[in-house]
């Protein structure tokens, strides 16, 4: 199995809606995994960068991927504050501004 569900920028974008979604504490149960790959807040955010390390910018996409970068630490540090409703923000910022990426 693929550490990563997605393999191109169109899948990374659902997986930040995943993320959203389940953060920071409902990942479902991945099957056929060692359970230190199960679903964390941890994992789930070193994904996020994976995600944002597939998007090469380009032109004035350079400034909105940085944006990106700083709202997935954002969201992360957040999580990890105890701060649920900024966090799930940032997220759905970052879901927007992934969203408007051209996939290729």
């Amino acid at each position: 199995m693929a550490k990563w569900p997605f393999s191109d920028l169109h899948g990374f974008k659902d997986f930040v809606g995943f993320v959203k979604l389940c953060a920071p504490d409902a990942f479902p149960l991945r099957e056929g995994v060692l359970p230190e790959e199960q679903w964390s807040l941890d994992l789930a955010f070193q994904g996020l960068q994976a995600g944002l390390d597939l998007y090469v910018p380009r032109g004035r996409d350079g400034a909105k991927f940085a944006e990106c970068v700083a709202l997935a630490e954002v969201a992360y540090g957040e999580y990890q504050a105890g701060l649920q409703r900024d966090s799930f923000a940032a997220l759905a910022n970052l879901q927007r501004m992934v969203k408007s990426f051209p996939s290729r």
